[in-house]
Protein backbone atom coordinates (compact mmCIF):
# COMPACT_ATOMS: atom_id res chain seq x y z
CA UNK A 1 0.00 0.00 0.00
CA UNK A 2 1.52 3.16 -0.99
CA UNK A 3 1.66 6.29 1.12
CA UNK A 4 -1.62 8.33 0.23
CA UNK A 5 -2.82 4.57 0.70
CA UNK A 6 -2.10 4.21 4.10
CA UNK A 7 -2.93 7.76 5.39
CA UNK A 8 -6.35 7.30 4.07
CA UNK A 9 -6.83 3.95 5.94
CA UNK A 10 -5.58 5.24 8.98
CA UNK A 11 -6.69 9.01 9.10
CA UNK A 12 -10.42 7.62 9.31
CA UNK A 13 -9.89 4.86 11.74
CA UNK A 14 -8.33 7.42 14.37
CA UNK A 15 -5.10 5.38 14.27
CA UNK A 16 -1.98 7.22 16.45
CA UNK A 17 0.30 4.56 14.51
CA UNK A 18 2.36 6.12 11.89
CA UNK A 19 0.73 6.26 8.14
CA UNK A 20 4.26 6.32 6.55
CA UNK A 21 4.32 2.49 7.81
CA UNK A 22 6.80 3.92 10.65
CA UNK A 23 6.62 2.89 14.11
CA UNK A 24 6.96 6.62 15.64
CA UNK A 25 6.69 6.12 19.22
CA UNK A 26 9.66 3.43 19.06
CA UNK A 27 12.82 4.88 20.78
CA UNK A 28 10.70 7.68 22.43
CA UNK A 29 11.75 7.01 25.80
CA UNK A 30 9.36 9.72 27.39
CA UNK A 31 7.30 12.45 25.95
CA UNK A 32 8.93 15.35 23.64
CA UNK A 33 7.72 18.64 24.35
CA UNK A 34 7.72 19.68 20.46
CA UNK A 35 6.97 23.54 20.23
CA UNK A 36 3.86 23.10 17.73
CA UNK A 37 2.27 26.31 18.44
CA UNK A 38 3.92 28.71 15.80
CA UNK A 39 3.26 25.91 13.39
CA UNK A 40 -0.60 26.26 14.46
CA UNK A 41 -0.09 29.79 14.29
CA UNK A 42 0.24 29.74 10.80
CA UNK A 43 -2.62 27.52 10.09
CA UNK A 44 -4.80 30.25 11.26
CA UNK A 45 -3.21 32.51 9.20
CA UNK A 46 -3.45 30.62 6.19
CA UNK A 47 -6.87 31.39 4.80
CA UNK A 48 -8.08 28.16 3.66
CA UNK A 49 -10.83 29.01 1.30
CA UNK A 50 -8.33 30.03 -0.53
CA UNK A 51 -7.25 27.35 -3.27
CA UNK A 52 -3.80 28.13 -3.72
CA UNK A 53 -2.98 29.15 0.26
CA UNK A 54 -4.79 25.69 1.17
CA UNK A 55 -2.77 23.55 -1.25
CA UNK A 56 0.38 25.07 -0.09
CA UNK A 57 -0.29 24.36 3.25
CA UNK A 58 -1.26 20.86 2.86
CA UNK A 59 1.50 20.08 0.77
CA UNK A 60 4.26 21.57 2.73
CA UNK A 61 2.45 18.98 5.52
CA UNK A 62 3.01 15.89 2.67
CA UNK A 63 6.65 17.39 2.18
CA UNK A 64 7.82 17.35 5.96
CA UNK A 65 6.38 13.72 6.19
CA UNK A 66 7.78 12.53 3.69
CA UNK A 67 11.08 14.15 4.06
CA UNK A 68 11.23 12.35 7.27
CA UNK A 69 10.41 9.34 6.04
CA UNK A 70 13.26 9.09 3.47
CA UNK A 71 15.73 10.62 5.99
CA UNK A 72 15.02 7.75 8.68
CA UNK A 73 15.64 5.15 5.85
CA UNK A 74 18.58 6.22 5.03
CA UNK A 75 19.50 6.68 8.75
CA UNK A 76 18.31 3.72 9.39
CA UNK A 77 20.54 1.29 7.35
CA UNK A 78 23.56 3.71 8.48
CA UNK A 79 22.57 2.74 12.63
CA UNK A 80 22.12 -1.21 11.29
CA UNK A 81 25.65 -0.93 9.89
CA UNK A 82 26.59 0.86 12.85
CA UNK A 83 25.46 -1.66 15.47
CA UNK A 84 26.45 -4.31 13.37
CA UNK A 85 30.29 -3.14 13.38
CA UNK A 86 29.86 -2.99 17.27
CA UNK A 87 28.69 -6.67 17.74
CA UNK A 88 31.47 -7.61 14.95
CA UNK A 89 33.90 -6.01 17.85
CA UNK A 90 32.23 -8.29 20.88
CA UNK A 91 32.26 -11.58 18.35
CA UNK A 92 36.22 -10.68 17.83
CA UNK A 93 36.65 -9.82 21.22
CA UNK A 94 35.06 -13.16 22.88
CA UNK A 95 37.67 -15.47 20.57
CA UNK A 96 39.89 -17.72 22.30
CA UNK A 97 43.00 -16.64 22.78
CA UNK A 98 44.42 -18.99 19.78
CA UNK A 99 42.31 -18.16 17.29
CA UNK A 100 42.66 -14.20 18.01
CA UNK A 101 46.67 -14.93 17.53
CA UNK A 102 45.81 -15.98 14.14
CA UNK A 103 44.11 -13.09 13.36
CA UNK A 104 46.38 -10.77 14.84
CA UNK A 105 49.27 -12.32 12.47
CA UNK A 106 47.06 -11.90 9.62
CA UNK A 107 46.01 -8.32 10.27
CA UNK A 108 50.10 -7.73 11.35
CA UNK A 109 51.27 -8.88 7.56
CA UNK A 110 48.58 -6.35 6.41
CA UNK A 111 49.76 -3.42 8.32
CA UNK A 112 53.20 -3.99 7.27
CA UNK A 113 52.69 -4.33 4.08
CA UNK A 114 50.56 -1.01 3.91
CA UNK A 115 53.05 0.63 5.64
CA UNK A 116 55.49 -0.42 2.57
CA UNK A 117 52.79 1.10 -0.16
CA UNK A 118 52.95 4.44 2.30
CA UNK A 119 56.49 4.72 2.50
CA UNK A 120 56.87 4.32 -1.57
CA UNK A 121 54.40 6.67 -1.95
CA UNK A 122 56.07 9.46 0.61
CA UNK A 123 59.25 8.10 -0.96
CA UNK A 124 60.47 11.32 -4.03
CA UNK A 125 61.76 9.70 -7.19
CA UNK A 126 65.30 11.12 -7.75
CA UNK A 127 63.93 11.29 -11.77
CA UNK A 128 61.36 12.08 -13.75
CA UNK A 129 58.76 10.25 -15.08
CA UNK A 130 59.44 11.45 -18.51
CA UNK A 131 63.04 10.77 -17.63
CA UNK A 132 61.65 6.87 -16.37
CA UNK A 133 59.91 6.58 -19.86
CA UNK A 134 63.15 7.19 -21.97
CA UNK A 135 65.08 4.43 -19.89
CA UNK A 136 62.56 2.08 -20.02
CA UNK A 137 62.33 3.43 -23.42
CA UNK A 138 66.09 2.27 -24.18
CA UNK A 139 66.66 -0.27 -21.54
CA UNK A 140 68.08 -3.06 -23.93
CA UNK A 141 70.46 -0.41 -25.51
CA UNK A 142 71.95 0.54 -22.56
CA UNK A 143 74.73 0.42 -20.84
CA UNK A 144 75.79 0.07 -24.71
CA UNK A 145 74.71 3.41 -25.59
CA UNK A 146 76.47 5.04 -22.37
CA UNK A 147 79.50 3.13 -23.44
CA UNK A 148 79.50 4.50 -27.23
CA UNK A 149 78.57 8.11 -25.85
CA UNK A 150 81.31 8.31 -23.30
CA UNK A 151 83.89 6.87 -25.99
CA UNK A 152 82.14 9.75 -28.38
CA UNK A 153 83.05 12.29 -25.81
CA UNK A 154 86.46 10.59 -25.38
CA UNK A 155 87.67 11.08 -28.83
CA UNK A 156 85.77 14.38 -29.30
CA UNK A 157 88.55 15.68 -26.71
CA UNK A 158 91.42 14.17 -28.70
CA UNK A 159 90.11 15.60 -32.36
CA UNK A 160 90.38 18.57 -30.37
CA UNK A 161 93.47 18.50 -29.60
CA UNK A 162 94.95 17.25 -32.64
CA UNK A 163 93.14 20.57 -34.17
CA UNK A 164 94.99 22.37 -31.17
CA UNK A 165 98.50 21.12 -32.06
CA UNK A 166 98.09 21.22 -36.16
CA UNK A 167 97.23 24.54 -35.32
CA UNK A 168 100.39 25.54 -33.07
CA UNK A 169 102.37 23.65 -35.90
CA UNK A 170 100.90 25.87 -38.96
CA UNK A 171 101.32 29.01 -36.66
CA UNK A 172 105.13 27.68 -36.56
CA UNK A 173 105.39 26.89 -40.32
CA UNK A 174 103.71 30.37 -40.99
CA UNK A 175 106.13 32.03 -38.99
CA UNK A 176 109.35 30.69 -40.66
CA UNK A 177 107.72 31.22 -43.57
CA UNK A 178 107.84 34.61 -43.17
CA UNK A 179 111.25 34.96 -41.64
CA UNK A 180 112.56 32.90 -44.80
CA UNK A 181 111.09 35.37 -47.35
CA UNK A 182 112.41 38.50 -45.23
CA UNK A 183 115.73 36.69 -45.07
CA UNK A 184 115.77 35.80 -49.29
CA UNK A 185 114.73 39.54 -49.90
CA UNK A 186 117.63 40.90 -47.70
CA UNK A 187 119.71 38.56 -49.34
CA UNK A 188 119.01 40.05 -52.75
CA UNK A 189 119.17 43.65 -51.18
CA UNK A 190 122.93 42.74 -49.95
CA UNK A 191 124.08 40.88 -53.24
CA UNK A 192 122.70 43.99 -55.20
CA UNK A 193 124.71 46.43 -52.14
CA UNK A 194 127.80 44.36 -52.63
CA UNK A 195 127.87 44.25 -56.78
CA UNK A 196 127.28 48.04 -56.32
CA UNK A 197 129.90 48.14 -53.75
CA UNK A 198 132.46 46.06 -56.08
CA UNK A 199 131.88 48.33 -59.17
CA UNK A 200 132.30 51.32 -56.61
CA UNK A 201 135.83 50.11 -55.30
CA UNK A 202 136.66 49.09 -58.74
CA UNK A 203 136.29 52.17 -60.34
CA UNK A 204 138.04 54.45 -57.57
CA UNK A 205 141.32 51.86 -57.87
CA UNK A 206 141.08 52.63 -61.84
CA UNK A 207 140.94 56.43 -60.57
CA UNK A 208 143.87 55.95 -58.23
CA UNK A 209 145.48 53.80 -60.79
CA UNK A 210 145.43 56.32 -64.11
CA UNK A 211 145.01 59.30 -62.47
CA UNK A 212 147.44 58.90 -59.80
CA UNK A 213 149.91 56.50 -61.38
CA UNK A 214 149.33 54.18 -58.12
CA UNK A 215 150.28 50.38 -58.17
CA UNK A 216 146.40 49.30 -57.61
CA UNK A 217 146.46 45.68 -57.78
CA UNK A 218 146.52 44.22 -54.32
CA UNK A 219 143.50 46.23 -54.33
CA UNK A 220 142.04 44.66 -57.58
CA UNK A 221 142.59 41.22 -55.91
CA UNK A 222 141.43 42.22 -52.87
CA UNK A 223 138.24 43.80 -54.11
CA UNK A 224 137.46 40.98 -56.34
CA UNK A 225 138.33 38.11 -53.70
CA UNK A 226 136.22 39.95 -51.09
CA UNK A 227 133.41 40.47 -53.65
CA UNK A 228 133.27 37.04 -54.70
CA UNK A 229 133.48 35.73 -51.29
CA UNK A 230 130.51 37.67 -50.04
CA UNK A 231 128.65 37.00 -53.16
CA UNK A 232 129.22 32.75 -52.47
CA UNK A 233 128.31 33.09 -48.97
CA UNK A 234 124.93 34.76 -50.18
CA UNK A 235 124.66 32.93 -52.61
CA UNK A 236 124.52 29.69 -50.44
CA UNK A 237 122.67 31.55 -47.55
CA UNK A 238 119.93 32.26 -50.87
CA UNK A 239 119.71 28.61 -52.22
CA UNK A 240 119.80 27.23 -48.45
CA UNK A 241 116.89 29.85 -47.52
CA UNK A 242 115.12 28.98 -51.18
CA UNK A 243 115.35 25.34 -50.45
CA UNK A 244 113.69 25.64 -46.53
CA UNK A 245 111.07 28.19 -47.95
CA UNK A 246 109.99 25.26 -49.82
CA UNK A 247 109.91 22.54 -47.70
CA UNK A 248 107.98 25.14 -45.33
CA UNK A 249 105.53 25.88 -47.49
CA UNK A 250 104.92 21.67 -48.55
CA UNK A 251 104.77 21.06 -44.76
CA UNK A 252 101.49 23.97 -44.28
CA UNK A 253 100.01 22.71 -47.24
CA UNK A 254 100.43 19.24 -45.46
CA UNK A 255 99.39 20.81 -42.17
CA UNK A 256 96.39 22.25 -44.04
CA UNK A 257 95.32 18.96 -45.48
CA UNK A 258 95.91 17.23 -42.32
CA UNK A 259 93.27 19.78 -40.55
CA UNK A 260 90.52 19.70 -43.13
CA UNK A 261 90.86 15.58 -42.67
CA UNK A 262 90.94 16.70 -38.72
CA UNK A 263 87.60 18.86 -39.19
CA UNK A 264 86.11 16.40 -40.92
CA UNK A 265 86.52 14.05 -38.24
CA UNK A 266 85.46 16.43 -35.82
CA UNK A 267 82.62 17.25 -37.26
CA UNK A 268 81.14 13.92 -37.99
CA UNK A 269 81.69 13.21 -34.50
CA UNK A 270 79.91 16.17 -33.11
CA UNK A 271 77.05 15.50 -35.34
CA UNK A 272 76.99 12.07 -33.69
CA UNK A 273 77.46 13.53 -29.96
CA UNK A 274 74.45 15.88 -31.06
CA UNK A 275 71.74 12.96 -32.27
CA UNK A 276 72.57 10.66 -28.68
CA UNK A 277 72.40 13.87 -26.68
CA UNK A 278 68.64 14.60 -28.24
CA UNK A 279 67.97 10.76 -28.50
CA UNK A 280 68.92 10.12 -24.95
CA UNK A 281 67.69 13.89 -23.68
CA UNK A 282 70.58 14.42 -22.10
CA UNK A 283 73.53 16.54 -22.07
CA UNK A 284 76.76 14.30 -21.65
CA UNK A 285 77.75 10.78 -20.91
CA UNK A 286 78.00 11.30 -17.13
CA UNK A 287 74.65 12.15 -17.06
CA UNK A 288 73.68 9.41 -18.94
CA UNK A 289 74.92 7.53 -16.87
CA UNK A 290 73.67 8.75 -13.65
CA UNK A 291 69.87 8.90 -15.36
CA UNK A 292 70.95 5.37 -15.53
CA UNK A 293 72.16 4.34 -12.67
CA UNK A 294 69.06 6.19 -10.53
CA UNK A 295 66.46 4.31 -13.54
CA UNK A 296 67.82 1.14 -12.35
CA UNK A 297 66.78 1.58 -8.62
CA UNK A 298 63.70 3.77 -9.41
CA UNK A 299 62.55 0.16 -11.26
CA UNK A 300 63.60 -2.16 -8.34
CA UNK A 301 61.67 0.40 -6.15
CA UNK A 302 58.35 0.03 -8.27
CA UNK A 303 59.00 -3.88 -9.12
CA UNK A 304 58.90 -4.26 -4.86
CA UNK A 305 55.75 -1.57 -4.83
CA UNK A 306 54.20 -4.01 -7.23
CA UNK A 307 55.38 -7.26 -5.17
CA UNK A 308 53.80 -5.68 -2.19
CA UNK A 309 50.14 -4.62 -3.69
CA UNK A 310 50.42 -8.32 -4.62
CA UNK A 311 51.38 -9.38 -0.69
CA UNK A 312 48.75 -6.53 0.45
CA UNK A 313 46.31 -8.43 -1.68
CA UNK A 314 47.34 -11.57 -0.66
CA UNK A 315 47.23 -11.47 3.30
CA UNK A 316 43.88 -9.34 2.74
CA UNK A 317 42.42 -11.79 1.06
CA UNK A 318 44.02 -14.17 3.83
CA UNK A 319 42.21 -12.16 6.54
CA UNK A 320 38.73 -12.65 5.28
CA UNK A 321 39.12 -15.88 5.08
CA UNK A 322 39.64 -15.87 8.45
CA UNK A 323 37.30 -13.94 9.22
CA UNK A 324 34.29 -15.44 7.11
CA UNK A 325 34.56 -18.66 9.97
CA UNK A 326 32.58 -15.94 12.77
CA UNK A 327 29.46 -14.64 12.78
CA UNK A 328 30.60 -11.28 11.35
CA UNK A 329 28.11 -8.96 9.79
CA UNK A 330 30.58 -6.94 7.80
CA UNK A 331 34.05 -8.61 7.31
CA UNK A 332 35.37 -6.08 4.83
CA UNK A 333 35.31 -3.37 7.05
CA UNK A 334 38.21 -4.92 9.10
CA UNK A 335 40.47 -4.10 5.84
CA UNK A 336 40.38 -0.59 7.15
CA UNK A 337 40.76 -1.19 10.99
CA UNK A 338 43.32 -4.01 10.97
CA UNK A 339 45.46 -2.14 13.87
CA UNK A 340 41.97 -3.17 16.18
CA UNK A 341 42.39 -6.50 15.99
CA UNK A 342 46.25 -6.68 17.22
CA UNK A 343 45.88 -3.85 19.81
CA UNK A 344 43.37 -3.78 22.45
CA UNK A 345 42.85 0.26 23.05
CA UNK A 346 42.42 0.21 19.03
CA UNK A 347 39.47 -1.80 19.46
CA UNK A 348 38.54 0.55 22.23
CA UNK A 349 38.88 3.45 20.48
CA UNK A 350 37.38 2.24 17.58
CA UNK A 351 33.89 0.79 19.79
CA UNK A 352 34.08 4.21 21.63
CA UNK A 353 33.88 6.15 17.99
CA UNK A 354 30.99 3.67 16.67
CA UNK A 355 28.69 4.39 20.30
CA UNK A 356 28.98 7.73 19.56
CA UNK A 357 28.21 7.87 15.78
CA UNK A 358 25.18 5.64 16.95
CA UNK A 359 24.04 8.06 19.56
CA UNK A 360 24.31 10.69 17.24
CA UNK A 361 22.55 8.95 14.50
CA UNK A 362 19.88 8.13 17.28
CA UNK A 363 19.18 11.47 17.92
CA UNK A 364 18.50 12.29 14.16
CA UNK A 365 16.47 9.60 13.70
CA UNK A 366 14.11 10.57 16.69
CA UNK A 367 14.46 14.18 15.40
CA UNK A 368 12.83 13.08 12.22
CA UNK A 369 10.31 10.25 13.70
CA UNK A 370 8.73 13.68 16.29
CA UNK A 371 8.57 15.46 12.36
CA UNK A 372 6.84 12.89 10.79
CA UNK A 373 4.17 12.11 13.83
CA UNK A 374 3.66 15.80 14.09
CA UNK A 375 2.80 16.44 10.53
CA UNK A 376 0.60 13.18 10.35
CA UNK A 377 -1.01 14.85 13.28
CA UNK A 378 -1.34 18.16 11.84
CA UNK A 379 -3.08 16.59 8.85
CA UNK A 380 -5.65 14.73 10.78
CA UNK A 381 -6.38 17.83 12.90
CA UNK A 382 -6.78 19.98 9.68
CA UNK A 383 -8.90 17.06 8.11
CA UNK A 384 -11.07 17.46 11.42
CA UNK A 385 -11.43 21.07 11.60
CA UNK A 386 -12.19 21.94 7.96
CA UNK A 387 -14.49 18.50 7.30
CA UNK A 388 -15.68 20.36 3.86
CA UNK A 389 -11.91 19.93 2.17
CA UNK A 390 -11.62 16.72 3.64
CA UNK A 391 -12.15 14.87 0.18
CA UNK A 392 -9.72 17.79 -2.18
CA UNK A 393 -7.21 17.43 0.87
CA UNK A 394 -7.23 13.73 0.70
CA UNK A 395 -6.81 14.16 -3.50
CA UNK A 396 -3.89 17.07 -2.62
CA UNK A 397 -2.41 14.06 -0.48
CA UNK A 398 -2.37 11.67 -3.32
CA UNK A 399 -1.16 13.83 -6.01
CA UNK A 400 1.96 15.12 -3.77
CA UNK A 401 2.69 12.22 -1.81
CA UNK A 402 4.35 10.74 -5.39
CA UNK A 403 5.94 14.32 -6.38
CA UNK A 404 9.66 14.67 -4.47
Amino acid sequence: MGFAGRFLSKLFKGQEEDFLGLDLDEGLEEEFEWDWDHIVEERQLFKMSDDVQREKYIRSLVEQVRDAENELNKLSAEYNAVTAMLKDMDEIDSLPVTEKVTLSDAARNILYYEEEAKNYEMKRSAITEAQFKSMERFEDNMPGAYEDMAEAEKKQEYIRGDLRKLEGEKHAFLYRQDELKHEIVNLKGMTIICVFATILCIIMLFILQFGFEMDTKAGYIITVLVAAFAITMMYIKFTDATKDLKRVEKGINRLILLQNTVKIRYVNNTNLLDYLYTKYNIGSAKELKNIWELYQIEREERERAVQNERDLTYHQAELLRKLRKYQLNDVYAWLHNPRAIIEHNEMVELRHAHILQRQKLRARMDYNKRLAKEGQRELKEFVSQYPEYSKEALDMVERYSTVL
